[in-house]
């Protein structure tokens, strides 16, 4: 089961990495910091999951909940970074 999961958090990362590098490549006024604000905040999503999987490995009397907290704070500011992200996309769409 380890096996899975270490392979579906090292697709997490890839998929995170890919959302970082287009939005880089994109570019031009569309590709302004909001995109890669939001390319960040799915990367270290993706990383979240590798964390709480990692934690778990390398120290194994950790309590449950503390690697559960751990990865749900490392989710959290994820989607803040996305949130922030979309809401400067959208002020500059409008403006």
């Amino acid at each position: 089961m380890e096996a899975i999961n270490f392979a579906i958090d090292i697709v997490l990362i890839i998929c995170g990495v890919l959302a970082t590098w287009y939005a880089w490549s994109i570019g031009g006024s569309i590709g302004h910091g909001s995109l890669k604000l939001m390319a960040g905040g799915f990367l270290l999503l993706g990383l979240a999951h590798f964390a709480e999987t990692l934690v778990f490995l390398v120290v194994p009397d950790l309590p449950f909940e503390a690697g559960e907290i751990i990865h749900r704070v490392i989710v959290l500011v994820s989607f803040v970074m996305i949130l922030i992200g979309y809401q400067r996309l959208a002020k500059f769409v409008r403006s």
